[in-house]
């Protein structure tokens, strides 16, 4: 596939990486992208496990793009205006953005950027009622909407689903949820068929750093909990599975994988570093994931089959 200077236009740094758990096939290529300007999705970057599945042109290209760069310290470009990056033609375009999990603290902030956004937003979770700061009557007439979605209950998920332009899954294990193994693996496998069989043209997941590696401080430490980093990353992979034979242009995801969470005031994504490979760490507000959940689904035919840290 050949890349246009308008989808190449906004990539700030694309450099060498010596992780091998999302490196493009032959080389040791990554992706790291800084950047001062909006929007943030402006080039394509691709996630190899899924590019390991598929020879088509389309990966084919993006791994070559991501080889000819390997190396490059400093590769500035331009501004890209949202109208060349744009998707179009999405059947439920003008849908609304459901919010899987919208009582977690990150789910909420999902909610927020989308209210301030202008996008309308579902807000699900087992019990069917919104209960974060932005419930509020001035925000409901905003196109707030309370939906039941329980990722454990297949029966639940598909009428919350039903007409979303994309489905943003921020629900993760709780005492009263469910255990990692219900929800971040196989709730998350129930949500991405419900979206492959109702043709939802996309899914962000959100996920968590150092989940591709197991002798980590991070992985050992977390994963105490309930193994949730084996399943995340099992849920994780089961998705890129069941994605492999679906053209993008019906329907993709992307894992969004960020570090320690905060609840400091985003910094906006112009401000934020992306990685390709599980290799950094750091910290990042809820506010900025939720920034990045909702850039993903603007551009789905660049951030698609990809995942960031």
């Amino acid at each position: 596939m050949t890349l246009t200077i308008s989808r190449l236009v906004g990539i700030v740094a694309i450099v060498a990486s010596s992780s091998s758990a999302f490196t493009v096939p032959g080389t040791n290529a990554g992706l790291r992208t800084t950047t001062t300007v909006q929007p943030l999705f402006a080039a394509e970057p691709v996630d190899s496990q899924k590019a390991e599945y598929s020879s088509s042109s389309q990966n084919k290209g993006r791994r070559d793009f991501l080889t000819s760069a390997a190396g490059a310290t400093s590769l500035p470009f331009f501004f890209l205006q949202p109208a060349f990056a744009q998707d179009s033609g999405d059947s439920s375009v003008n849908g609304p953005i459901c919010v899987i999990g919208a009582n977690g603290k990150t789910g909420s902030e999902c909610i927020g950027a989308c209210l301030a956004r202008g996008i309308n937003v579902v807000a699900t979770s087992r019990g069917g009622e919104y209960t974060g700061v932005y419930n509020t009557e001035d925000n409901k007439e905003k196109g707030l909407q309370n939906k039941v979605c329980d990722v454990t209950i297949p029966s639940t998920i598909s009428s919350a689903l039903k007409g979303s332009r994309a489905v943003i899954f921020a629900a993760s294990s709780s005492k009263a949820g469910g255990t990692p193994a219900a929800v971040d693996n196989l709730g998350l496998v129930n949500v991405a068929k419900a979206c492959i069989d109702l043709k939802i043209p996309h899914l962000v997941i959100v996920s968590s750093g150092a989940v591709t590696k197991p002798d980590s401080p991070v992985y050992k430490f977390l994963n105490i909990f309930g193994k949730i980093m084996q399943e995340k990353i099992k849920g994780e992979d089961s998705v890129r599975d069941m994605y492999k034979n679906i053209d993008v242009s019906v329907g993709t995801y992307t894992v969004i994988r960020p570090g320690g969470l905060t609840e400091e005031p985003g910094k906006g994504v112009g401000a934020l570093e992306l990685n390709q490979g599980d290799s950094k760490s750091g910290r990042i507000s809820r506010s900025d994931v939720a920034a990045l959940c909702i850039e993903a689904t603007q551009y789905s035919k660049i951030a698609g089959e990809t995942t960031f840290e």
